[in-house]
C-alpha cells in the first residue's frame, strides 16, 4: 500500500497506518516530512468515480457556502485502485462552541439556494449511485430521483415487496395538497453523526457530503434519524434560520430516502423501517 499512496500523493512518505474510515473504504493516515494527509482507497470498479464526486461535493460547499471541510489534496486511479486524498484533521473536544458551529455553518449553507431542484452532475450516497435530475418540483424530484429510484433498486433486490410503488405514489398524492412551497437549498445530503468532525479549535468539519440542492429539511430528518446531535444545535440553527411550519409532520416522510438507502445497503431490519414509513403515510 505504501507504494500506492507514495505515487497516489507524489510525495516520500514517513509513515502510513491504518485508521477508521467505514466499512466502505480502507483508510489511512499518512505523514511526509511537512505534513500529514488523510486517505482513503477502494478497489470497487464499479464506484470507480466516487471520490471524484466527493471531491467536487467538498469543493463545492467549500467554494459555495465557505463552510468547512478538509482540503482535497488529490483524486483519481491507479492500479484500477480509485483514492482521495484530504489534509489531515487533527481532533478536538465536543463542546457548546461544536454544537453552535454545526447549526451556523449548516444555516450558512442551506442559505445556498439555486433555480432549480438537483445539480449538474449525479453523485453517490455511500456507494449507491444518486441521481440529481434538474426539476422544478420538489416533490417530483425527490419522488423520481429518490424514492422510486432506491424503491425499486430494493424491488429489484427482492428486499420490497413491488406493491409499495402503488403506495408511494399514494403516499405522495396524499402529501402534496399540504406541502409547503419552498425554495431549493444547498444541502449536505448524508448529514449524520459520523460525517462530520471536530477539529482542534472544537469547531465542525463536514466530511463525506452527497450534495445537490434539495429541501433542507432533508438535513434535518437525517440529523434526528440516527441521533448524535444535540437539542441545541436545533435550536440555535431555528433561531438562525426557521423552518418551514410543520416540518416535523414531514421528518419520517423525508427519513424514507435514507431508509431506502438503508435497506439496498444492509437489508435486514430496515426493510419493516421502510414500509411502516411508507404504511404511516399512506
Amino acid at each position: 500500500m505504501q507504494d500506492f499512496l507514495t505515487k497516489a500523493l507524489n510525495q516520500k512518505i514517513s509513515s502510513i497506518s491504518p485508521v477508521s474510515g467505514g466499512d466502505i473504504n480502507d483508510a489511512f493516515k499518512i505523514v511526509t516530512e511537512s505534513n500529514t494527509f488523510f486517505a482513503k482507497v477502494n478497489s470497487n470498479p464499479v464506484s470507480k468515480d466516487m471520490f471524484e464526486k466527493e471531491a467536487l461535493g467538498l469543493e463545492l460547499l467549500k467554494d459555495k457556502a465557505q463552510i468547512s471541510v478538509p482540503e482535497v489534496i488529490s483524486t483519481g486511479i491507479i492500479d484500477r485502485k480509485s483514492y482521495l486524498i484530504l489534509n489531515w484533521i487533527d481532533k478536538g473536544k465536543f463542546t457548546a462552541i461544536t454544537n453552535e458551529s454545526i447549526a451556523r455553518q449548516l444555516a450558512k449553507l442551506h442559505k445556498m439556494t439555486y433555480d432549480y431542484f438537483g445539480l449538474n452532475y449525479d453523485n453517490y450516497i455511500a456507494t449507491l449511485y444518486q441521481k440529481n435530475t434538474w426539476n422544478k418540483d420538489w416533490l417530483e424530484f425527490y419522488f423520481s430521483n429518490r424514492i422510486e429510484y432506491q424503491l425499486r433498486l430494493a424491488i429489484d433486490s427482492n428486499l420490497m415487496q413491488k406493491s409499495y410503488i402503488n403506495k408511494v405514489e399514494l403516499m405522495f398524492s396524499r402529501i402534496e395538497p399540504d406541502y409547503p412551497i419552498i425554495l431549493p437549498a444547498l444541502i449536505h445530503g448524508d448529514l449524520w453523526s459520523g460525517n462530520f468532525m471536530v477539529d482542534g479549535k472544537n469547531q465542525a468539519v463536514f466530511i463525506d457530503p452527497a450534495i445537490y440542492y434539495g429541501n433542507r429539511e432533508m438535513d434535518i430528518a437525517m440529523m434526528k434519524l440516527f441521533g448524535g446531535f444535540g437539542s441545541d444545535v436545533f435550536k440555535i440553527y431555528d433561531q438562525i434560520f426557521p423552518l418551514e411550519h410543520l416540518w416535523q409532520s414531514r421528518v419520517k416522510f423525508h427519513q424514507l430516502y435514507y431508509i431506502l438507502v438503508h435497506v439496498n445497503l444492509f437489508g435486514g431490519g430496515y426493510v419493516n423501517s421502510a414500509e411502516n414509513i411508507i404504511d404511516y403515510y399512506v
